[in-house]
């Protein structure tokens, strides 16, 4: 019998990854709206087929125009959710057992490192200063 604790922390994780799923769509779509590109159609194909849309986008991105203003804060906090959650969801199904209450309780501690780590490694210009742009031309 699946004890208490272990329910509450798998429903948890399963509504933080419907809640990242959603955040993901937005941060995409308002990207893509902030670029001149259709952002409604690509949130819905980020929706529909997330681990194929997101590397399509950031493909398709290179050919758009940069953005004239940038990411407010809702986007960003949506994007870094996304990122963050969904980075940690597959690093935890990567190295726990094949159980699904195993892989919450490895999810649960990697979700709260790693959506601060997205926030600055995707959104916060002085960490990407750190790193030079190789390809920058």
């Amino acid at each position: 019998m699946v004890s208490e604790p272990l329910l509450v922390l798998g429903v948890a994780v399963i509504g933080s990854l419907v809640l990242a799923g959603l955040c993901l769509c937005y941060a995409v779509a308002a990207d893509a709206n902030a670029r001149g590109a259709k952002g409604r159609l690509w949130g819905v194909f980020v929706l529909v087929l997330g681990p194929v849309a997101v590397p399509a986008y950031l493909n398709h991105r290179r050919d758009l125009p940069g953005r004239a203003e940038t990411a407010d804060r809702l986007e960003r906090t949506a994007g870094s959710v996304g990122i963050g959650v969904g980075i940690a969801a597959l690093v935890g199904g990567v190295v726990s057992p094949p159980d699904p209450f195993t892989i919450a309780l490895y999810t649960a501690p990697l979700i709260v490192v790693s959506v601060p780590l997205a926030f600055a490694c995707c959104y916060d210009p002085g960490w990407r200063a750190l790193v030079p742009n190789r390809f920058a031309e």
